[in-house]
């Protein structure tokens, strides 16, 4: 539980990173650069001190982890070509279908008892929906059949992707490799993308490069963290609460917003916040 707290925060972190310094440069350039920092990180982690259990794992395991990693970087992709015209309400809402996904997928094929979980998902669930009203009373826009689609395709790819990660880490498999072979998938997909756009020029991308590199390797290093806790997480937990625990992360984006650059707040959020807090506190009590 500890671990999925901390990479809820370091999510966050790495979001009004984001928004605040980076957010005017190209998307796809900055998640290449972010992304190969991050895969050089887990490959030295690697070499460093798990070499010798690279031989545990055997070709299935790669295999599944592969996969997941190939559904995750779909995901990612699929959420930023819709949120181009979208917005983070219709976002809100299928990251909520996820959850939804992940529940229904344990419940038919793992048997899941969420009994133990009632009441502690519906103060989460109801605290993230408090949190979609905030910011849809702020953007009315409609959502299109394109967006609905790449939207849908999101929600999919990311709860195959959760799953599947799960499924390997169940093997007791040193977390770093699903953490260093996610982050170099992302990197050959968003580097294909830089390459075949027609609108980036190799001039231009290393002008971006010398004004953006000490800020993307600060934020390869908060995402590095909060990929391993992440999965750190999901290892001794589950995709169910893994899922809605993710829900934080908004919030905390926000109040995270008002901390360090004083932006406004409303009691919504904060009435969100420990709506969402208490839920993750009684889901601790139930994991043993």
């Amino acid at each position: 539980m500890v671990y999925l707290i901390l990479s809820n925060f370091f999510y966050a972190l790495n979001n009004l990173l984001w928004k605040r310094a980076l957010s005017k440069f190209n998307l796809w350039f900055i998640i290449a650069s972010r992304s190969l920092i991050t895969s050089i990180i887990g490959f030295i982690v690697i070499i460093s001190f798990y070499l010798d259990t690279i031989n545990t794992i055997d070709f299935p395991i790669f295999l599944t982890i592969f996969i997941a990693s190939v559904f995750g970087s779909l995901g990612l992709i699929c959420m930023i070509y819709a949120l181009k015209n979208g917005s983070l309400s219709q976002l809100a809402l299928f990251n909520l279908m996820i959850v939804f996904l992940v529940g229904s997928f344990l419940f038919f094929f793992e048997g899941l008892d969420f009994k133990n979980y009632r009441v502690a998902s519906l103060l989460i669930i109801g605290g993230f929906v408090l949190y979609i009203y905030q910011i849809k009373k702020k953007n009315t826009q409609q959502i299109s059949k394109q967006q609905l689609l790449l939207f849908s395709l999101m929600s999919v790819f990311f709860a195959c992707s959760i799953l599947m990660h799960w499924y390997s880490l169940k093997k007791d498999i040193p977390v770093i490799f699903s953490v260093t072979t996610q982050e170099l998938v992302v990197f050959l997909s968003s580097i294909t993308i830089v390459t075949i756009s027609p609108s980036l020029s190799l001039v231009k991308l290393r002008d971006e490069l010398k004004k953006i590199s000490t800020t993307v390797i600060l934020m390869a290093s908060i995402i590095f963290a909060a990929i391993w806790t992440g999965f750190s997480g999901l290892q001794f937990t589950d995709p169910l609460i893994s899922s809605l625990i993710s829900l934080l992360t908004p919030i905390l984006t926000i109040l995270f917003g008002v901390i360090f650059y004083k932006d406004k707040w409303n009691y919504l959020t904060i009435f969100s916040f420990l709506l969402i807090s208490l839920g993750i506190y009684l889901i601790n009590l139930e994991i043993p």
